[in-house]
């Protein structure tokens, strides 16, 4: 270590090399077990002096760290004024080390580290470098401390020291993260007249962020639009804030007036701000025809009504998607979110050119939303029959390996059923059985309804038993329909184990949904009309009921069940 001879002759060392040290043995120091706190140090390691106060004497292995903390805590304890402990070492001051000493403060404590940034202060006058002021207003901001950053500031420039713009940006982001906007516009005001201090596009970043997004209005969207059109060149940040503010007062006009300017440029949004301008695009075009509550207030009493939303404007769609194709050409992608949104407003007004385009951009970058995208726009070819550009989009699902989702094959058997292609629909079920997908109702009930069309009493009655079987029960309207088609073509035995399976499965949902008065009513209404109970419903029903503590009712109702199919047996035969 380098040491210097005082006057009267004590060793002390300088203040650079204790820093070199701090660096250096900081961490051996804590995992060396010969190491000696300073703090623990006997009295025989001070050295005596009369006419200041006592110095530690620096072992080879102390710290800048040690020193500090067994300086402020000696003066604490002892009464002793810092500066004049300090005072040996003023000459050596650095903003380097005033620096590293700051950095330290989780070891020293938010006190000491204040008490030695206040000496050195005073000691140099406050002409610390850039990076000593951005470090402290960015610790006083941390902590919420603005009085104090104030205090900092105003000190600075009383002492003619300099104050960087990124400091005072760093002063108006954190007053911006807490809404106090008055003292942000009266600080942003203050820069050159005060601090003589240019606002660059950092500085007019974080006002117009403040501005545009933690407190969007039309006085301060105004407001931000000034200082928007005085920044020579605008960067990505600049006009991203202003399309986010823009937006949220819906004003897409000029929000798509900044964004084509950007792109003429070559200036690039932020991804927020291409996914706020994408959705609510797409938002103002899903409004349309839509109904909305407006409050009436003119009156004693005020009130809500509901009236049309004629806001809405399907023109905005295409914006919309001008503006998706632009950024990804430039390299970026909306989110997950923004692109079902696309997707889904250009599917419901038809313009499925336009879907199937963002899809395979979806596909090229290998997105995670693919699947589901093609899910949307399946559904949306399905819905307005174009059979050919939908039969391309499965067969590439199918090549490229994605697995088709239910509402998929459900969109595609629909669509065959209703254009009578039997065949086809029958082949993509198969499909759907073959990649496991199990069907639900709706696939049961479009095939039930096509063949009931072409008068199939046969592949009806298969389907709707198999429905069955498979827990689900028709609607009223299917039922009846292959219930007539059955009477029409003399199928009476058939109407009536179809009208068994269905009172059995309408019992069985009544027992597990825990229904069970509703399931007593079911059993009594199955005996007056000759129905007899399957051996799965039975037992179903006994085991409920046993649950609740009604064995006894339950095996009475079923005395008599059990008469009634007896007696029916008995008419069989005879």
């Amino acid at each position: 270590m380098l040491l210097c001879r005082t006057r009267n002759a004590v060793l002390k060392p300088s203040l650079s090399s204790l820093l070199h040290f701090y660096s250096s043995n900081s961490k051996k120091n804590k995992t060396n077990p010969n190491f000696k706190n300073p703090k623990t140090l006997s009295p025989k390691s001070l050295q005596p002096n009369s006419s200041k106060p006592s110095i530690p004497r620096l072992l080879p292995n102390t710290t800048l760290y040690s020193l500090l903390t067994d300086l402020v805590s000696c003066t604490s304890e002892t009464g002793t004024d810092i500066d004049s402990v300090l005072d040996s070492y003023k000459g050596e001051l650095t903003s380097n080390l005033v620096l590293g000493v700051l950095k330290s403060y989780n070891h020293l404590g938010r006190a000491k580290t204040l008490k030695f940034f206040s000496w050195a202060g005073e000691k140099m006058d406050f002409q610390f470098d850039d990076d000593v002021i951005e470090y402290m207003v960015d610790f006083f901001g941390r902590r919420k401390l603005f009085d104090d950053i104030k205090c900092l500031l105003m000190t600075i420039v009383a002492r003619k020291g300099r104050v960087s713009y990124k400091a005072l940006s760093i002063c108006i982001r954190f007053l911006g993260r807490e809404g106090r906007i008055n003292e942000v516009l009266s600080l942003f005001d203050e820069m050159e007249s005060v601090f003589g201090c240019k606002p660059d596009n950092l500085v007019c970043n974080n006002v117009l962020y403040v501005l545009c997004k933690k407190q969007s209005s039309v006085e301060m969207i105004e407001l931000a639009l000034s200082i928007f059109d005085k920044i020579e060149s605008p960067d990505s940040f600049s006009c991203s804030n202003m399309i986010v503010g823009l937006c949220r007062l819906g004003r897409f006009e000029a929000a798509l007036e900044i964004f084509r300017k950007m792109d003429k440029v070559g200036v690039h949004p932020t991804r927020s701000a291409m996914n706020v301008l994408i959705g609510e695009l797409c938002s103002m075009s899903s409004k349309e025809g839509s109904v909305e509550k407006v409050k009436v207030g003119n009156t004693r009493r005020p009130y809500n009504i509901l009236v049309p939303n004629m806001g809405g404007n399907r023109a905005a769609i295409q914006p919309a998607a001008e503006v998706f194709f632009t950024v990804v050409n430039s390299g970026l992608l909306p989110s997950t979110f923004v692109v079902f949104k696309l997707l889904s407003e250009l599917c419901r007004l038809g313009n499925t050119e336009e879907a199937v385009k963002v899809l395979k951009i979806v596909e090229e970058k290998k997105l995670t939303c693919v699947q589901e995208g093609y899910s949307i726009v399946m559904k949306a070819l399905c819905d307005h029959r174009k059979v050919e550009e939908a039969g391309s989009l499965f067969g590439r699902m199918l090549e490229t390996g994605v697995k088709p989702k239910l509402v998929v094959y459900n969109s595609v058997i629909a669509m065959l059923c209703k254009l009578g292609d039997l065949d086809n629909a029958h082949g993509v079920f198969e499909i759907m059985n073959k990649n496991r997908c199990f069907p639900d109702s709706l696939t049961y009930i479009a095939l039930i309804h096509a063949h009931c069309e072409f008068k199939n009493w046969k592949a009806a009655y298969e389907l709707l038993v198999e429905m069955l079987s498979l827990g689900w029960i028709p609607h009223f309207h299917t039922y009846n329909l292959v219930d007539s088609l059955l009477r029409e073509h003399d199928q009476l035995n058939l109407c009536l184990k179809l009208e068994r399976k269905l009172e059995n499965q309408k019992l069985l949902k009544m027992c597990k949904e825990g229904q069970l008065d509703d399931a007593y009513e079911k059993v009594k209404s199955m005996l007056e009309k000759g129905v007899y109970l399957s051996a799965y419903a039975r037992d179903t029903f006994k085991l409920e009921f046993q649950k609740s503590g009604k064995l006894e009712i339950a095996h009475q109702l079923l005395e008599n069940t059990q008469r009634v199919q007896e007696n029916q047996e008995i008419i069989n035969r005879t």
